[in-house]
């Protein structure tokens, strides 16, 4: 009787909507307008302790349809900070707009010490820094070898092992970097490489077993006429990246499902830049050659 009760009301209930939605238009856009568009520097920064150290700044660009200009960048400086003093400004590359580096050979970071970046808007004296930041220690990476297939030899096997660490990894990454005829590598050293690596792991700075690797990679390199060659080397990098930098990757993981761009703060990203927004984090890196 009760269960014969509860199906009626469901019915009842169900009439009511139907008819409800028969009596009225049918809605099949929604009127919005976008909020004013509010210009936000934006600040993307890694130091490596051997790809050295890289700094973007910009502005925040409106969403698509949204009004705004995005204003000219204002005359920067920017600086590693060492226990809050400067160590070492970062030079601006020439011919481009907001991107600074530091070269590798020009820096050493030091395990313990609290590092920050510094960003001065030399118009207006205004400074923007980030949070401390702290060195992961120094990956040991051993027993790298290849393995070739002379039926295939456009790919390789890369054999490796990884020592344990202690707490502090946020993320660890394993790149290899091939290297052609030239004698020069054929990607670009750094962070962006080691988040698009296929051995990206987050550890969320727990402490690391020791383990063993074996990876298929391809061993071909695209040349500017459209054609390939095999490498002759490969640079095995190893990355153990701050916390800071595998929150804001895994964050990013998490945005890019929705199609959003990293320069659009429609959802905050974690920070830890303190009066802009971005990231600033450092990896410490240790690297095998080996020939094919």
């Amino acid at each position: 009787m009760m269960l014969r009760k509860f199906c009626r009301n469901i019915w009842i209930a169900i009439s009511v909507a139907v008819s409800f939605v028969g009596c009225t238009d049918h809605q099949t856009t929604i009127p919005f307008e976008f909020p004013a568009y509010t210009p936000r520097l934006i600040v993307l920064s890694s130091v490596g302790t051997i790809s050295g150290g890289e700094a973007v700044v910009s502005w925040s660009r409106p969403l698509r349809g949204q009004p705004g200009v995005v204003p000219a960048l204002p005359k920067l400086s920017v600086f590693l900070l060492e226990e809050g003093e400067r160590i070492i400004k970062f030079s601006e590359v020439p011919d481009s707009v907001g991107y600074f580096v530091i070269n590798p050979e020009d820096i050493s970071l030091k395990l313990g010490a609290a590092y920050a970046i510094e960003i001065l808007m030399e118009e207006k004296a205004e400074r923007i820094t980030s949070e401390k930041c702290y060195l992961p220690e120094k990956p040991v990476l051993t027993d790298v070898n290849i393995e070739l297939n002379p039926n295939l030899p456009s790919m390789y096997t890369l054999n490796w092992s990884q020592g344990a660490a202690k707490e502090g990894v946020g993320a660890t990454a394993l790149y290899p970097f091939l290297i052609g005829e030239k004698a020069v590598k054929t990607t670009k050293q750094g962070l962006a490489a080691y988040f698009l690596s296929p051995e990206f792991r987050f550890t969320d700075g727990k402490p690391l077993h020791g383990r063993t690797g074996s990876k298929r990679f391809d061993r071909q390199i695209k040349k500017g006429d459209g054609s390939t060659e095999l490498a002759k080397e490969v640079d095995v990098t190893l990355a153990y990246l701050s916390p800071d930098l595998a929150r804001f990757k895994k964050e990013i993981d998490q945005l890019g499902s929705l199609g959003e761009a990293i320069f659009q703060t429609v959802r905050p990203l974690y920070s830890n830049i303190v009066g802009a927004e971005g990231i600033f984090g450092l990896y410490n890196e240790t690297s095998v050659r080996a020939n094919f």
